[in-house]
């Protein structure tokens, strides 16, 4: 069973690094510089990115491995793919998360439990209130 899971994280790695590769997105490593996105989207693809962001009201999604995106404000939905990407927000509703090892950290939600509404795939996934 351990053997099933190791290769499962492993296959999850090989696919999220390979998409992270292949980036043809609007966000490549800004250096930290914190954004304000107007069109109320966050894109960020590729590997290794340390990135600050405003949102308030909007979607973030999330590609690739071993990102640290910071968010201050809102986000309807957040979406995360790929292996080792951890997202930092203040506030947020929905959460998908797909691949492996990979984390948000939330202050709140604007649902009526309080936690938002989260969809995981994959191994080692978590969505955690700071």
């Amino acid at each position: 069973m351990k053997s099933i899971r190791t290769a499962a994280v492993l296959t999850i790695f090989l696919l999220g690094t390979g998409k992270a590769f292949s980036q043809s997105r609007k966000t490549e490593s800004t250096k930290g510089v914190e954004k304000t996105d107007n069109d109320k989207k966050i894109e960020v693809d590729g590997v290794g990115h340390k990135l600050n962001y405003t949102l308030n009201g909007g979607i973030a999604e999330i590609e690739g491995a071993d990102n640290t995106v910071t968010i201050k404000g809102s986000a309807k939905k957040i979406s995360v793919s790929g292996t080792g990407n951890k997202v930092y927000i203040d506030k947020v509703d929905k959460v998908i998360i797909e691949g492996g090892n990979n984390t948000i950290y939330y202050k709140t939600s604007g649902t009526k439990t309080g936690k938002p509404d989260a969809s995981l795939t994959g191994v080692g996934n978590k969505v955690s209130k700071q």
